[in-house]
């Protein structure tokens, strides 16, 4: 399909408008992009709950570090991981950004953002999700998992209690910076991490529970998925 172009993607500055959109989707009713969802379930997704967003209802469900059942031998591995394959050439640089709102995750493990997929022991993904180490709260994270080892961030700067944000990542060889927004048009870049994945082969979205029992169930409304290349040029 060939992309739309965005009315209002979040961006703004001389370095964006230098890059090329490739791929957009504004879930305006339907569906714009090839999405293949791992773990489909149609019950907790939504075009019309919620007009003009892709309404990712979180479920119970777990991709951290090789978990697929509980001790009960329920299966606990995450649905509706929402993809596209990537159609850039391997090691090819790239800039993903989303806008989620009427989301504020309020338990553990609670969460909605962007992801990076090799499989569900190779990812990385960034998220805005319930704050559990503080116990209170919310906050962003970035998270690499590799071989099923993962390493994790809480950003110590995140602005607790919002209810619509625009998450980016952006592809620069083997180096991701991870950055957000309140207001789609300045972005905070957070920090970089290194994530050596071969491809990577698929990007999209996430919204899930994580692994716990008796999690409440919360909407996450996508107002949009755009994927650029090449990166914008970095100011330092």
């Amino acid at each position: 399909l060939q992309p739309r172009t965005p009315e209002n993607a979040g961006l703004a500055g001389e370095a964006e408008s230098r890059s090329r959109v490739l791929l957009f989707d504004d879930f305006d009713g339907k569906l714009a992009l090839n999405w293949n969802p791992v773990r489909s379930d149609p019950s907790h997704v939504s075009l019309t709950r919620n007009p003009g967003k892709l309404t990712i209802t979180t479920q119970r469900g777990s991709i951290h570090r090789g978990a697929t059942q509980d001790e009960e031998g329920v299966d606990i591995r995450a649905k509706n991981l929402y993809l596209i394959d990537n159609p850039l050439e391997k090691g090819a640089d790239f800039v993903m950004t989303t806008c989620v709102s009427g989301f504020t995750p309020a338990t553990s493990y609670q969460q909605a953002g962007l992801l990076i997929y090799g499989d569900d022991d190779n990812y990385l993904k960034w998220g805005y999700e319930y704050n559990w180490p503080k116990e209170e709260g919310q906050a962003f994270c970035i998270l690499t998992e590799t071989n099923a080892v993962s390493d994790f961030h809480y950003i110590d700067e995140s602005e607790s209690g919002l209810n619509r944000y625009w998450l980016r990542l952006e592809r620069t060889g083997d180096r991701y910076v991870y950055s957000s927004s309140t207001d789609g048009k300045t972005f905070r870049r957070h920090g970089e991490v290194s994530w050596n994945c071969d491809g990577p082969t698929r990007l999209g979205i996430l919204a899930k529970n994580g692994g716990l029992k008796d999690v409440s169930e919360l909407d996450a409304g996508f107002e949009f998925f755009e994927l650029r290349s090449p990166a914008p040029t970095r100011k330092d």
